[in-house]
């Protein structure tokens, strides 16, 4: 832990919203309590403070600043924002708001409902890669060169299905030693988006040769907190910006209807980087939660049904970018008990419903695009996916589909 000097007082302060955080899996919460002892400083670019306090971390953002996460006697929050009120360099204090994962029960077990594209064996069951165009979309595309970063509870690295497209075994901000999976949640967003292809092995993923980074930002017990989730989308944004690659970064979850500062500058500074964010719009049939209202930065994503309309639980206004399957989402869990397999799913396979699984499924797509594609920036890639989408509910761009639901052949021409 180092110790940073910090000068007494400080301009006006940013208090980070309240209200109660939602996870991006149906009937999931994140409880949005403050961790005891922590607190956000956002302070100028080039900053120099001289008295001081103890830093644990700090996250540089370049021109937007730095966030420093402060040690402080529990609640004394209020007597810091005090402290540096008088502080030109200081442009805000907040709480590191504590976020922690709550999964609802499993869902009964799913009819075959499409013609097997490949010998996985519960391809069948994937009735959305077909609704999307992901099928028809393979022969010009698998998403091979494109990395697609998971920011969620991790990855397990050797699951059979996941294995050959694991780029690194990753970070946690959680405490862990990389990546690994302790969940069970980030999992089935990572095969989501890449499990592999015609390997014999339970199901396909929208892109199956993408690269899959894990960036573990909720911990076993599925908690983690705001300054780790901004420090998640910032190491997902340099590690593939450091190796060429094109890069999606995927938040399968989501929090207050407000925007707060630290989310905001950590979507400015991945964009800055070349990455595209997508992000779950959340599942109180509700507004659109953070990081996806930042529409700046992140392209919000609706979750829709078999009907092609809007499932029941999914988020909508007019931050929405697009939508894309969100229920009986049938792919890769932990190979190992984990905290899910308590609440009836499965190990190795298992269909959840949320916005959390529709996210993957346009980050899948965008890689796709990318892939083929390769000379596209991050604006031009969510441009296209939007262009290509198909129109759904009140004509043109509307609060619950945003430009429609995501189409893969589409968006690659074809």
């Amino acid at each position: 832990m180092a110790l940073l000097a910090l000068s007494l007082g400080g301009c006006g302060v940013s208090g980070s919203p309240g209200g109660t955080l939602r996870s991006a899996a149906e009937g999931a919460t994140f409880d949005a309590q403050a961790v005891p002892g922590e607190a956000i400083v956002h302070v100028k670019a080039g900053a120099r403070l001289t008295a001081p306090y103890s830093v644990a971390e700090t996250l540089d953002f370049g021109e937007d600043g730095k966030f420093m996460l402060v040690k402080t006697a529990p609640g004394q929050i209020g007597a810091l924002s005090q402290a540096l009120s008088g502080n030109p360099d200081v442009l805000g204090v907040s709480p590191n708001k504590r976020v922690k994962l709550v999964v609802p029960a499993a869902q009964p077990g799913l009819p075959e409902r499409v013609v097997p594209a490949s010998n996985d064996p519960l391809y069948g069951q994937q009735w959305y890669l077909p609704r999307v165009g992901a099928d028809k979309a393979w022969g010009a595309s698998k998403g091979k060169g494109v990395l697609a970063a998971i920011v969620d509870t991790g990855i397990d690295y050797d699951h059979p299905d996941l294995k050959a497209n694991i780029a690194d075994k990753g970070k946690s901000f959680v405490g862990g030693k990389d990546g690994k999976d302790l969940f069970g949640h980030g999992t089935h967003v990572a095969g989501t988006v890449a499990a592999a292809f015609n390997n014999g092995q339970g199901v396909a993923g929208v892109a199956p040769e993408a690269a899959l980074l894990p960036v573990t930002v909720l911990g076993a017990d599925g908690s983690g907190s705001l300054f780790g989730i901004a420090g998640g989308i910032k190491f997902a944004a340099d590690w593939g910006a450091e190796r060429k690659f094109k890069t999606v970064i995927n938040l399968s979850l989501g929090g207050p209807a407000a925007a707060d500062p630290i989310s905001t500058a950590a979507g400015w500074y991945a964009t800055r980087k070349g990455a595209l964010l997508v992000a779950a719009t959340g599942n109180d049939n509700g507004p659109v939660g953070t990081p996806a209202r930042i529409t700046k930065y992140f392209m919000a994503v609706s979750a829709t049904n078999q009907s092609d309309t809007k499932a029941s639980f999914s988020n909508f206004g007019p931050e929405v970018a697009i939508g894309a399957p969100g229920v009986d989402i049938m792919n890769t869990t932990p190979t190992y008990k984990v905290p899910l397999n308590d609440h009836g799913y499965a190990l190795n396979y298992a269909s959840l419903r949320g916005t959390s699984m529709a996210t993957p499924v346009v980050a899948g797509v965008a890689a796709l695009l990318w892939a083929k594609n390769p000379q596209l920036t991050n604006v031009q890639v969510r441009e296209k996916l939007e262009k290509t989408a198909k129109d759904l509910g009140t004509p043109g761009k509307d609060v619950q589909f945003g430009n429609g639901l995501v189409q893969a052949a589409a968006a690659l021409g074809l």
